[in-house]
């Protein structure tokens, strides 16, 4: 059973938005304008998610964050690895079912 007390919307918050907060200082740094750009806007839209469905364009943005042909530094590769990671955290948790999500 899906933890009743799992909030998606406030783990996207709280777990997500710090990492892509230091994408964003990482783009910033190394004056990748594109990267700035498109991690802004997934930041926004997780600023702005007030449910889970809200949450679905961060998904398919950050999964195709590894496809757009970014330079990245290592740094913002291995960030990007670990937001990536908590992604799938969550979108494992939405689909738990009568599993259950630990």
């Amino acid at each position: 059973m899906r933890d009743s007390n799992f909030d998606p919307v406030k783990f996207a918050k709280t777990e997500l938005n710090p990492l892509v907060d230091e994408l964003i200082a990482h783009a910033e740094r190394d004056d990748a304008s594109d990267q700035l750009t498109y991690f802004s806007g997934i930041k926004d839209s997780i600023l702005n998610a007030s449910d889970p469905g809200d949450l679905i364009e961060v998904f398919f943005n950050l999964s195709a964050a590894n496809f757009l042909n970014f330079e990245y530094s290592q740094e913002s590769a291995i960030l990007l690895d670990r937001l990536l990671e908590k992604s799938i955290l969550l979108t494992e948790s939405q689909n738990a079912g009568d599993e259950g999500f630990h």
